[in-house]
């Protein structure tokens, strides 16, 4: 009956070597990828923060370069806008001028020099 005994409880044994065996296993398995699953969440909030940051500077960066060339086409306009009022003024001068001749020969009767 010992051996019987010692037989039987020989595979149970075994067993539960191997169930032992297997829970330890899955124990470190599970730890290994909870620190796996801590490790690339830390690195995803990481990569957010680097995203999000270059791209404030890249939109920054944008805004910048958007910004110059609008002052550029301004200061292209207002200079634009110079050259044709000094034309103006120098056109009305001209025209004054003729038209002041003009009411002087009304006035005094015939042409006049200056």
């Amino acid at each position: 009956m010992s051996r019987e005994t010692e037989s039987s409880s020989s595979p149970l044994e075994a067993i539960r070597r191997k169930e032992a065996e297997v829970k330890r296993r899955l124990a470190a398995e599970r730890e290994t990828a909870e620190a796996l699953q801590v490790e690339a969440e830390r690195r995803a909030r990481e990569l957010l923060m680097a995203a999000e940051s270059e791209g404030r500077q890249s939109g920054e960066a944008q805004r910048q370069a958007a910004l110059a060339a609008v002052r550029r086409d301004v200061e292209e306009i207002i200079a634009r806008a110079r050259d044709q009022a000094e034309n103006l003024q120098r056109a009305a001068e001209g025209q004054m001028h003729a038209a002041i001749q003009h009411a002087i020969e009304i006035v005094v009767g015939g042409p006049r020099e200056a």
